[in-house]
């Protein structure tokens, strides 16, 4: 992830020329201006292994003033701020979220700085592999039904305030109930309402769990119906990882069916008795 971050710098922000460095290469000697890339400590606090991880890149010029400090950070910003990008096939999201520190006149470096500080969210749970019937590919096509100009797709990740996301996964398993022709299972789900204004999304969580309360049911892609017990919201939970959203949802399994060979001849073997014989 340091890696990819640092590439992204490189290429996005000019003004440095390449120069991002590691603190442990970093020295008074380093050209300016220059970035110096840190990685603070990772969070793993949720259930489904998703991660975020705090990062922090110091702007280093020469000093002058701090309006060259000023245009270094902006591109910085600019070129991390609400991006996306892909660790060994894993998305990961970034945000901005202020300063690590005031501005810094540092004498031994001969040198003025400021830190920025950006939380990199893992996106692990996007990626969702189908298990037929697929409870959460029945709530992606029940919303294109009822929210047509959301983004649902996952893959292609482009939310706006003009164009909100909401993406689904699976939380947990709460219940099977095992029946003669299958089972009822009673999962559940998190809606991930994503756009940069929280006005908007606190718009469409509203929005949705109340389509999802009056709709009660969707079909899913056997046609068999899937019931919503209960939805439940909280538009101030962290829409990249617990999600605003919480539905219950049921719906039935098949078994599968057995497979018989067909029988191709059957007769009595009248001199034994009357036995029964398959050819």
């Amino acid at each position: 992830m340091r890696e990819e971050i640092r590439n992204i710098l490189v290429a996005s922000v000019p003004l440095v020329k390449g120069e991002v460095w590691e603190p442990s290469a970093a020295g008074p000697k380093m050209p300016k201006p220059s970035l110096i890339l840190r990685e603070g400590p990772q969070e793993t606090s949720e259930p489904y292994a998703a991660f975020t991880s705090l990062y922090e890149v110091w702007p280093y010029v020469k000093r002058t003033t701090f309006k060259q400090v000023d245009a270094v950070s902006k591109e910085v910003i600019v070129a991390l701020h609400q991006k996306r990008f892909d660790v060994g096939g894993v998305p990961h999201y970034v945000e901005y979220v202020g300063t690590a520190s005031e501005d810094i006149v540092d004498e031994e470096w001969d040198a003025l700085t400021r830190g920025l500080r950006f939380q990199v969210y893992s996106l692990a749970w996007l990626m969702h592999t189908p298990v037929e019937p697929d409870p959460v590919s029945a709530l992606q096509v029940w919303s294109t039904k009822r929210f047509p100009t959301l983004q649902l797709d996952p893959t292609l990740w482009s939310p706006s305030d003009s164009q909100p996301a909401l993406y689904w996964r699976v939380e947990a398993t709460k219940k099977v109930e095992p029946m003669n022709w299958g089972a009822w299972i009673t999962m559940q789900l998190n809606g991930h309402v994503i756009a940069p204004d929280v006005s908007v999304r606190r718009q469409f969580v509203d929005r949705v769990t109340r389509k999802l309360a009056i709709d009660q049911n969707t079909r899913m892609t056997d046609k068999s119906k899937m019931r919503f017990l209960s939805v439940s919201a909280d538009d101030g939970y962290d829409p990249f990882r617990q999600g605003q959203i919480k539905i219950e949802v049921q719906f039935g399994v098949l078994r599968e069916a057995e497979v018989h060979p067909f029988l191709k001849h059957v007769y009595f073997d009248s001199e034994r008795g009357g036995e029964v014989h398959v050819d």
